[in-house]
């Protein structure tokens, strides 16, 4: 979940912008006012930090860890490292383990890597073509849902050309592939530490020297905590801490009460008042922005089927569409909802005036093709009403959110707004988040639900996120056509500024005209520190890399 007891749509497996054609290519800057890490200062060796996640890794093995640093994903950064990187403040890619990523055809179906020479694994092996083409094949068969399904659609083969070349042939043509090697899928380790563990499960408790990150594994305590050490063998050079202790701390509150008192130094937050107040307090802000971070997501109540489910696909074949009746399948009902919808009300009432509202799908992106967003309009609300109950509509409609108490008073704030425009709200905030993710994402049984589309400013996943989303294939909100098939996939040849923001402007017109959501507000997706600290390297997939981190003590 992302904020305000969301259930994210991209969350942690998606989001983000097309990208460069080669590791070198050129791209608008991610910075989204975030914190740069450069600095003149000279880097100080020593002292350890501890850092409280917003979520718990799967344990220590890649293929158990998400694909984002709201899913561990920069546990797996500091102790395994990454092919590429990504630079928010130039919006380039660059080479980490790789020396270069480069696209060698014009339909960018095929590309070739190549591996800095020399590293070489905790174990003593070598860090080579082998040990990309089996984690990158382990990953695609048993990794977790964002990475394991964005490498089997897209790649087709790939081939060790000799000990530090390797070829992707790529089923289906991506201007971003870049982005996939910088997170999970280009997390790279042992296959002879793997083997001689033996046991997956074993190994995802003690990996052992299984890796060629700035940071080794001192001690795991599933739940609880995760303590690294420096790598002295580290191939990228000196690495500034002695250690990072990684730890769970939960909600915000306690995370802003350890922060201010130096029990953590660092923490992962998508809550926009506890952001915000610590950065009047002085502390560091360095975040991707998620575009939209909050929605109303609605079921248009189209639904693919597959094996018989949901329910409502019994006795239909796949690839039969099923339809769910909703009182938001009715487009008049969903462009009542996103008029009746004044952004600003919930973030006065959800997020304490933190956030910065806005009705526009891309705001804040870096690729935002300014257009404008749907007009705050109760008369129109009303009107559309009107229309529907005249058609048939009992103008009953549930919104759904989970139980966390800023989850609740989202739902009173939508409730009030529907109900002054002649809707009768049915509010649902008794479920964890865990029992709404399968009502909405499986049984389909919702009208209204708190959602985060999280396109990312800083990733090159726009279009795997949102095909996912809002392609007719899979129609996660019950909503897809061809004309909006064809708008995504625009972003996924764009490789230059003007194609991606052309792409996203194509999208968003379709977007306000058929409503599948009501856009409230972007969000930061933030590693918030003490000014202390520098040198924090923040890459896609709202992720973070720690080996040129130090302290000024």
């Amino acid at each position: 979940m992302c904020s305000l007891g969301l259930i994210a749509a991209a969350c942690g497996d998606d989001g983000g912008r097309a990208a460069p054609a080669s590791s070198s290519g050129t791209a608008g800057s991610g910075a989204s006012g975030s914190a740069a890490t450069t600095t003149t200062l000279t880097p100080k060796r020593g002292g350890t930090i501890t850092i409280s996640e917003f979520s718990a890794a799967g344990g220590l093995d890649p293929a158990k860890i998400g694909n984002s640093g709201t899913t561990g994903g920069n546990t797996a950064l500091a102790i395994y490292d990454t092919l590429m990187g990504y630079n928010p403040l130039t919006g380039k890619y660059y080479g980490r383990t790789a020396q270069s990523l480069e696209a060698t055809n014009a339909d960018f179906t095929s590309w070739t890597l190549k591996l800095k020479p020399g590293i070489k694994f905790g174990d003593g092996t070598d860090y080579n073509g082998e040990a990309v083409k089996f984690s990158i094949e382990r990953e695609s068969k048993e990794g977790t849902a964002g990475p394991r399904t964005q490498l089997q659609t897209f790649v087709d083969t790939i081939t060790v050309v000799d000990p530090l070349t390797v070829t992707f042939k790529l089923k289906l043509g991506w201007a971003g592939f870049p982005s996939l090697l910088t997170g999970l899928p280009g997390v790279v380790y042992s296959p002879t530490q793997f083997a001689k563990v033996g046991d997956p499960v074993k190994f995802n408790l003690d990996p052992g020297p299984a890796n060629a990150g700035p940071f080794n594994v001192k001690s795991y305590k599933p739940g609880e905590s995760l303590e690294l050490v420096r790598n002295p063998n580290y191939y990228g050079g000196d690495v500034y801490l002695d250690g990072i202790k990684f730890v769970v701390l939960g909600s915000a509150t306690a995370n802003v009460d350890s922060l201010t008192t130096n029990g953590i130094q660092a923490a992962f937050l998508l809550d926009a008042a506890a952001i915000k107040k610590l950065v009047d307090g002085g502390f560091v802000k360095n975040a991707s922005v998620a575009t939209p971070g909050n929605v109303i997501a609605m079921n248009a109540g189209e639904v693919p089927c597959k094996g018989g489910q949901p329910s409502v696909c019994a006795g239909k074949a796949d690839g039969e569409t099923a339809i769910v009746k909703t009182a938001t399948s009715d487009i008049r009902v969903r462009k009542a909802v996103v008029a009746a919808i004044d952004p600003k009300v919930i973030n006065e009432r959800a997020y304490q005036g933190a956030a910065s509202p806005s009705s526009s799908f891309f705001a804040g992106n870096p690729w935002d093709p300014k257009v404008e967003g749907p007009k705050y309009d109760p008369e129109a609300a009303k009107k559309l009403v009107a229309e529907a109950k005249a058609a048939g509509w009992d103008g009953k409609i549930r919104i759904l959110a989970s139980n966390a108490p800023d989850a609740q008073a989202w739902a009173q704030a939508v409730a009030a707004q529907l109900g002054a425009v002649g809707m009768t709200p049915d509010v649902d905030t008794t479920k964890t988040t865990a029992v709404i993710v399968p009502q909405v994402q499986l049984q389909r049984d919702y009208d209204l639900v708190t959602f985060a589309y999280a396109v990312l400013g800083d990733a090159d996943s726009a279009y795997p996120g949102l095909v996912a989303a809002f392609g007719s294939k899979d129609k996660r909100y019950g909503y897809g056509n061809a004309e909006m098939d064809a708008a995504i996939d625009l972003m996924r040849v764009a490789d230059t500024d003007a194609k991606r923001t052309a792409a996203f402007k194509k999208f968003t017109e379709i977007f306000n005209r058929d409503a599948p959501g009501a856009i409230i507000t972007p969000l930061d997706y933030a590693l918030v520190y003490s000014a202390k600290l520098q040198g924090v390297q923040r890459s896609a997939q709202s992720e973070f890399h720690f080996d040129k981190a130090w302290l000024n003590q």
